[in-house]
């Protein structure tokens, strides 16, 4: 009787057991699904070119391109990046002496500083803060709100174009001057870049996390991830001389390279106009769009920062 009574509380106390890992397990990928998703962006910062400490001044110059007129976002900014070198750099250096963090940006191929924080204390940094407000906060799809519709000029219109060919897509922006301020943080000069860099540097701004070009016969393509999936972006580079509107060939390549990639959503970037034709393909694949030089304002419009 007393073997019996101990194989019953034996299998029961196996049993119990085994539910509460059978519990656990299945609790598991909703824990990690939640921490995936609250998952901050990674933010851009800006380039930094050189880092030294005169006397009692830490100095950090960013290779960074300034306005000609004040830019108050992109000062803060800058100082505050500059705060976060020196945190990064007193693993290394000493700063005990430090009592003024300098920032600098450039104007033209000269440096010049852009203002200087104090320490209360030699040494001491303030407490981590987040950057001043430009970042866009990431929403369900950042991307949905661009239609793909043209801008201010019909696709089809190459030949409207001057006979010294089109430059950088930059120059025909009107930008908020918040964009503008995020964009010079990523080394910029907005009126001179070209539509891809403008695309990648605004996804980046949106919470994007963009990985490294992938250069194939003479283009290039990157990832754009963030919680609502991957992105292909293929960038169609702007060569002087070139016919002003997209090519089917490129387009054709584009889409198939879309395909394969197995992402998401696909983007395809040029400073080119383009053609009709790329509102049949928007039609028939839906998971695709064409940011061309007509449709490259409602793209900085759809995806303005608040």
């Amino acid at each position: 009787m007393g073997a019996v009574i101990g194989i019953i509380i034996f299998l029961a106390v196996v049993a119990a057991i085994a539910y509460f890992v059978f519990r656990g397990a299945r609790a598991l990928p909703a824990e990690i699904g939640a921490s995936k998703g609250t998952a901050e962006p990674v933010r851009p910062v800006p380039p930094v070119a050189e880092f030294h400490v005169t006397g009692d001044s830490a100095n950090v110059y960013f290779d960074v391109p300034l306005p000609d007129v004040a830019d108050t976002v992109l000062e803060k900014l800058l100082l505050h990046e500059a705060v976060e070198v020196v945190r990064e750099k007193r693993h290394t250096l000493p700063i005990d002496q430090v009592a003024r963090v300098v920032a600098y940006g450039k104007r033209g191929s000269e440096y010049s500083k852009v203002g200087e924080v104090g320490l209360e204390t030699p040494g001491t940094l303030p407490p981590p803060a987040p950057p001043p407000t430009v970042f866009k906060q990431v929403g369900p799809d950042p991307l949905a709100a661009f239609g793909g519709s043209a801008g201010g000029a019909a696709p089809g219109v190459a030949a409207a174009v001057p006979d010294e060919g089109i430059g950088p897509a930059g120059v025909d922006l009107e930008l908020p001057a918040q964009i503008e301020s995020g964009l010079r943080l990523q080394g910029l000069v907005p009126e001179s870049a070209t539509a891809g860099e403008l695309v990648l540097a605004l996804l980046r701004l949106s919470g994007f996390t963009v990985s490294a070009a992938t250069a194939a016969d003479g283009y290039e393509t990157f990832t754009a991830s963030n919680p609502t999936g991957r992105t292909f972006i293929w960038v169609d580079p702007l060569v002087e001389g070139d016919y002003p509107e997209l090519a089917e060939q490129i387009i054709s390549r584009f889409m198939v390279d879309f395909e394969q990639s197995g992402h998401e959503r696909g983007l395809l970037v040029s400073d080119k106009f383009g053609p009709f034709l790329v509102y049949e393909k928007e039609r028939r694949e839906p998971r695709v769009k064409f940011i061309t030089r007509e449709r490259l304002q409602q793209f900085v419009d759809s995806l303005a920062l608040t």
